[in-house]
């Protein structure tokens, strides 16, 4: 027969039977617990042998607990006060319950002690004994009449039923006053010792009350706590108090819960030695750098009677949102006689907020930037920073910036990291902070993506930790060729303001992002139609740019945006290189102008002098053919009249002329090239002629030959007409508004 014989492992952890909760009273309970627990292992054997221990924990002094049996005691008197009142009486204690198998297998349980209260604390005073004063012939101002005094005490008996304390008063003269306690919570408790508002005190009569004032707790026994309390009577006063000028300095309170408590005291005085002094609080003033922020502040501080300025709402206190906070404050004498100025003059505590490093920088939203390499110079970076604020003051607001990390994204997707690359100058105008990134070296111009540039936004405070916030920037590389340059007719200023506008209608146009290099007046010895310069890139998100002819193109196809421009003073279009060109090509335009204009003015002149010969030969012809006209007739000339207006001399027919021959007076070596002039020579007139040549025929009549064509006006001329026609609207490749040269876009 084959036995075989199973051999034990340690593979059972300990099992704890039950659950451990213990009341005990303090002082007088006392903890025997077993902690129940088996081990399903071999007996016997090390598998099942237990072990019980105590983990570490903060009452773990005033226990034992036997490693064999596991049995839990007490080391002596349980007190509740000496436990942590969070924890309500409440003790925990891990039982770690091991075996002594290999490995060794264990398992935890919670014993939990509450440790019940007793009423085995009496009630402490704050003070060993109170003295308060009261003005004689006042029984208060208010239905639960004048205050004179609070009491306070204390029960260290951690539930409320054991801590509740009541007060109550007795001595000579008891009867003229009452106390009314009022519960604080975590077993404070104030009495408020008032004068009765049908009662009035008289000073002559008794100046002073000695009163026991008790303090009592709920225990059958009837424990309790007496303190003496002074009240002495003082006489009517006609003085009102005044402030103390001291206490009235101003004082520092730092922002976002750094200070607690009591901040200051306001003090007040009294000539009259039955005064009894209030502070009170008039009002409050909340300003930021001077302007009135309305009642922002009001919780922050409060002001009690006896004239302590305290924190209300530490955490509130926001020197980004109020930076001076005014207290305006006032002394009451409560023992004024009636129909004397009981109030001080107002006086006002000034609380100066002392700024912390609460806020982290944060970077602008509006920040577009990229770098500009060129290979045959520096690289010019346009508007390639980082512009953060932080709302501290001084020090604490005062920001630096670092480059982090600079990775190059191809435009195949990988990425280079780049060391040294660029760095980046710090500089602030307005509250406004500026990083301004420049490459170390010139970039090259053959890598086609875009750098992204991790930026570090610090400040760095005087005291603390500093903040920080990071941003990363793209900076694309884009060749200084395709820098644009937009004249306009305005001064540098005036486009400066304009400059959202016009990025915006370039922006519409082009349909990119619009990266504004710089803005400047034109030299005033250049200056033509121009004023001013702005200096332009045109980027599409993937990194190219538009040449000025591409840009000129898209401008010209957006009617709106062209108004628009037109509006804002642009007159002409031109890339940076191509200035000087222009300069050139207006200066030869202009002595072209000038030698057309010259050679018309010589035309007019040769035309004027030969009208001129014209008429003096023809004045001179006439003159001749009247001479030869007086000798040719001087012998014939009939004694009768002649007819007038012919050169007929009988009275035979009405018009001989008619008749008459057209005889050549020899006069053919005067005659132009003009037959006007010949044919005015020989027309109608008084001049005598020879009867005997009047058979000859007149010569035929030639009309005048047609004058020449005048000459076509110069180009320039007509593309002036032209433009002063189109009024500003666009023909072909040109426009023209206000002076705007039309071939310049």
């Amino acid at each position: 027969m084959l036995q075989i014989h199973l051999l034990d492992i340690n593979d059972n952890a300990p099992v704890v039977s039950g659950s451990y909760n213990i009341f005990v009273q303090e002082e007088e309970g006392n903890v025997s617990v077993t902690i129940q627990a088996h081990d399903n292992d071999e007996p016997g054997t090390n598998n099942s042998r237990l072990l019980f221990s105590l983990l570490p924990g903060p009452y773990n002094h005033n226990f034992s607990l036997d490693p064999d049996t596991g049995l839990l005691r007490n080391l002596g008197p349980l007190d509740r006060e000496a436990i942590d009142p969070a924890l309500g009486g409440r003790i925990v204690l891990t039982v770690l319950v091991s075996d002594c198998g290999e490995p060794v297998l264990s398992t935890k349980v919670n014993v939990t002690i509450t440790v019940e209260d007793i009423n085995d604390n009496l009630p402490i005073f704050n003070q060993s004994s109170y003295n308060f004063t009261v003005k004689e012939e006042d029984p208060g101002t208010c239905s639960l009449g004048q205050e004179i005094g609070v009491v306070k005490a204390w029960d260290a008996d951690q539930t409320e039923v054991n801590n509740r304390i009541s007060f109550s008063l007795s001595g000579s003269g008891a009867n003229y006053f009452m106390i009314r306690g009022l519960v604080l919570g975590a077993g404070w408790a104030e009495g408020y010792l008032r004068l009765p508002p049908d009662v009035s005190l008289d000073y002559e009569t008794q100046p002073v009350f000695n009163l026991t004032v008790s303090a009592e707790n709920p225990d059958p026994q009837g424990s309790e706590t007496i303190v003496d309390v002074h009240v002495n009577v003082k006489d009517v006063n006609d003085n009102p108090p005044t402030l103390d000028v001291a206490s009235l300095r101003g004082i520092r309170v730092a922002e976002n819960g750094s200070q607690h408590g009591q901040v200051a005291v306001v003090v007040a005085s009294d000539v009259d030695t039955s005064a009894q002094l209030e502070i009170q609080l008039v009002n409050i003033l909340c300003t930021k750098a001077g302007v009135d922020v309305g009642s922002l502040c009001w919780g922050w501080f409060s002001v009690v009677a006896n004239g302590s300025v305290y924190i209300n709402q530490s955490e509130a206190i926001d020197y980004e949102a109020c930076d001076l906070v005014t207290l305006v404050v006032r002394a009451c004498d409560l023992a004024t006689d009636p129909g004397f100025q009981a109030y001080s003059n107002n006086g006002s505590l000034l609380i100066t907020i002392e700024d912390i490093n609460d806020n982290a920088p944060y970077f602008l939203p509006e920040d577009k930037t990229f770098g500009m390499p060129g290979l045959a110079g520096p690289p010019d970076i346009i508007n390639s920073c980082s512009q953060a604020r932080d709302d501290d003051s001084g020090n604490n607001g005062l920001i630096l910036f670092s480059i982090l990390r600079v990775d190059f994204i191809s435009k195949d997707g990988a990425t280079i990291p780049f060391q040294g690359i660029f760095w980046i100058s710090n500089s602030s105008e307005a509250g406004v902070f500026t990083g301004s990134i420049q490459p170390v070296t010139s970039l090259d111009s053959t890598l086609q993506g875009t750098y992204q540039v991790t930026v570090q936004a610090r400040d760095t405070p005087s005291v603390g930790l500093s903040l920080e916030a990071n941003t990363t920037l793209n900076l694309f590389t884009v060749d200084q060729s395709y820098r644009s340059r937009l004249q306009f007719s305005i001064p540098k200023a005036e486009v400066g303001a304009n400059r959202q506008a016009i990025n915006e209608a370039l922006t519409r146009a082009t349909r990119t992002t619009v990266y504004i290099v710089d803005i400047q007046d034109i030299d005033s010895a250049a200056r033509a139609r121009a004023h001013s310069y702005l200096d332009a890139y045109f980027v599409f998100p993937n990194g190219s740019a538009l040449t000025l002819d591409e840009l000129s193109v898209m401008i010209r196809n957006d009617q709106d945006s062209l108004m628009q421009l037109l509006q804002l003073g642009l007159v002409v279009l031109g890339s940076q290189e191509s200035q000087k060109s222009d300069l050139s090509n207006q200066l030869i335009s202009v002595i072209i102008g000038l030698g057309v204009a010259l050679l018309l003015v010589l035309v007019i002149m040769i035309t004027a002098f030969m009208c001129v010969r014209k008429s003096y030969n023809r004045k001179l012809r006439a003159m001749k053919a009247a001479k030869e006209a007086r000798k040719t007739a001087a012998g014939v000339m009939p004694s009768v009249p002649a007819i007038p207006g012919t050169n007929m001399y009988n009275n035979e027919r009405a018009n001989p002329m008619l008749n008459l021959s057209n005889k050549d007076l020899g006069l053919e070596y005067l005659s132009s090239s003009n037959d006007l002039d010949y044919v005015s020579i020989n027309s109608l007139d008084d001049n005598s002629v020879d009867v005997e040549k009047n058979s000859e025929k007149i010569k035929e009549y030639r009309p005048p030959h047609t004058p020449p064509e005048p000459d076509p006006e110069p180009l320039s001329v007509v593309l002036s007409r032209q433009q002063a026609g189109a009024s500003g609207q666009l023909e072909g490749p040109s426009y023209t508004n206000a002076g705007l040269d039309t071939t310049d876009l």
